[in-house]
């Protein structure tokens, strides 16, 4: 493995660096979207969380795009991609934007990383367009909901109580409210760097990035309008494509959550990463980058 690979994230190259050799463009399709693209090969699109962005992805798209042709991309109302026509269904417009990016970039088939609500819009996207899925990597992925008492012991977390937090962050994204958010996510908040926070900051400083973020948060952790779109059991196991579930073993939800996961689906396994929490692409980098790459250049 190549060292710069094995290094911590707070060890890491700046992102600048990382994404030295990627171009950074918006397409306009039905919607207007920014990517990050590098390499060639096999199409690898990245799908990232809530409230995230491309950059998300900034320690594993150079590793990556060694073996793929890698398209990360900010969703709608997320980023840099556009802020208007905010829709609380969020799942299926989200579902419907990767469609229209494959279309504009002329990819009619593709592997899918989605990291949190990020897997969640993977996982749809295979339910409603298995022709265009050709593998899935769900990491910490949100949006499933096992059977009631299919794993014991298991309460899912009260997700609406990070809703205050949550809309302060955006009302006022000073550095240090910034880096408390983002460092919930992490098992080790000390990873987290200077550069990651600014980031996310720069990008809640923009008023109509942070005026739909506060609806998008609000129907996210506390709505019922994207929950018609949880995939149960049942749905999870129409999910065709062969799907690897990446986990960090302190994730807010824990591994046997994964791990049933990848029981569920078809064609399943699962691989959970030591000392990582929700953040696993960033916070294991070397170690998600490896076994990612494995696995999709297995198939």
């Amino acid at each position: 493995m190549d060292a710069k690979v094995s290094r911590s994230p707070a060890e890491r190259d700046p992102y600048w660096v990382e994404l030295l050799h990627t171009q950074v463009r918006l397409i306009q399709g039905r919607y207007r979207t920014r990517i990050i693209e590098a390499g060639s090969g096999p199409a690898l699109f990245l799908l990232h969380g809530t409230g995230g962005h491309a950059e998300n992805y900034a320690l594993n798209i150079a590793a990556l795009a060694e073996h793929f042709h890698v398209v990360a991309m900010d969703f709608l109302w997320h980023g840099r991609s556009q802020t208007e026509g905010f829709d609380p269904e969020v799942i299926p417009p989200l579902v419907d934007q990767v469609c229209d990016v494959m279309d504009q970039l002329g990819i009619e088939r593709a592997a899918f990383e989605g990291q949190s609500m990020g897997g969640w819009v993977a996982m749809q996207l295979a339910l409603r367009h298995p022709e265009k899925v050709r593998a899935l990597v769900l990491t910490t992925t949100m949006g499933y909901a096992p059977e009631d008492g299919a794993i014991p012991g298991y309460v899912e977390p009260d997700w609406a109580s990070n809703l205050p937090s949550s809309l302060e962050v955006l009302r006022n994204p000073s550095f240090e409210a910034v880096r408390t958010r983002m460092a919930r996510i992490l098992a080790n908040p000390a990873r987290l760097t200077d550069e990651a926070i600014r980031v996310r900051q720069a990008l809640y400083q923009q008023p109509a990035l942070a005026a739909v973020q506060q609806l998008f948060i609000a129907e996210y952790l506390a709505g019922d309008t994207i929950r018609r779109h949880t995939v149960t059991d049942a749905m999870a196991r129409r999910i065709t494509p062969p799907t690897l579930v990446y986990w960090g073993d302190r994730n807010r939800t824990p591994p046997a959550l994964g791990e049933r996961l990848a029981r569920q689906v078809q064609n399943g396994r699962f691989h959970c990463a030591a000392d990582t929490g929700h953040w696993a692409q960033y916070e294991s980098a070397g170690e998600h980058n490896r076994v990612v790459a494995d696995f999709l250049r297995g198939l």
